[in-house]
């Protein structure tokens, strides 16, 4: 006589218990993928002109800040240029340079060609050149960031 064992769970308990563990599954992954910071090169920059070139943006792609923020760019040594914030280029003695470390701010403030970040979505372009080249070979290099 041949027996059988039952289980003590029915069949519609194992599908619920199998259905929640891969919706649990599904949450991980969209919950990694929304955090990784892999996607940021969309706003920023691309591998071949920009991780090689840019140290940091300021602020960070896609992140939140006051009217007041300063923009900028950290790049490499042998490096320099200028900032285009919302389509306005930032005229040179409006500039924060620190050639020592290739860096290069903009803080809006009163009687400057841009006195205030506008709220919502502002987008920066920092152009940028090797020092030993002209302007007429810079790169662009954009990124976007939202204004609270």
């Amino acid at each position: 006589m041949a027996s059988t064992t039952s289980s003590p769970y029915s069949t519609r308990f194992k599908l619920v218990a199998i259905f929640v563990l891969a919706l649990a599954i599904a949450a991980f992954v969209a919950a990694y993928f929304a955090t990784s910071d892999e996607g940021d090169d969309q706003l920023g920059t691309s591998a071949a002109i920009g991780n090689d070139i840019v140290e940091q943006r300021i602020p960070a792609p896609n992140s939140q800040v006051p009217q007041q923020s300063t923009v900028g760019v950290d790049l490499v040594s042998g490096w320099e240029g200028t900032l285009v914030l919302n389509d306005v280029e930032i005229p040179a003695d409006q500039l924060k340079l620190t050639p020592e470390l290739a860096r290069i701010e903009f803080t809006p403030g009163d009687g400057k060609v841009v006195e205030q970040l506008r709220a919502g979505l502002n987008c920066v372009t920092a152009v940028v050149w090797p020092i030993a080249e002209s302007r007429d070979t810079a790169r662009q290099i954009p990124w976007c960031f939202t204004v609270v």
